[in-house]
């Protein structure tokens, strides 16, 4: 699985605030369930047909849907369409979030304990991709 992650506004732009990404996503495919212990996560839907599910329930989101997501919620989402998808996320407060996504969409292969590397992160790996 190959994630294509790049940083579009960088925490040192806010203080470390915030951090805003784009992702290309592959049909059929999104990240394993998660939850973020510290920060709010916020997506945007710039085309594409996605499936989120947060806390158990499930929402499917078009171009221009948005999804907050607090921290805690137990959450993922999939590209459901026949086409790559891209959303924008953003995660307030940024924390680690920078080295998270740049070593997930660079080296992914080499991670060898995914559960440890999402703690290193402030986040917690919950379950398999939806």
């Amino acid at each position: 699985m190959k994630f294509d992650i790049t940083c579009l506004i960088p925490s040192s732009q806010t203080n470390g605030r915030s951090a805003v990404f784009r992702e290309v996503v592959q049909p059929q495919v999104g990240p394993p369930l998660h939850t973020h212990t510290q920060q709010h996560e916020i997506f945007h839907i710039i085309d594409g047909t996605f499936l989120f599910q947060k806390d158990g329930e499930q929402v499917t989101l078009t171009a221009g849907g948005s999804i907050c997501i607090p921290p805690g919620a137990v959450h993922s989402f999939k590209n459901v369409g026949d086409a790559p998808g891209t959303l924008h996320f953003e995660l307030l407060d940024a924390g680690k979030s920078e080295a998270f996504f740049h070593r997930i969409s660079t080296e992914l292969d080499q991670i060898e304990d995914l559960p440890a590397f999402f703690a290193e992160h402030d986040l917690e790996l919950m379950g398999p991709p939806l």
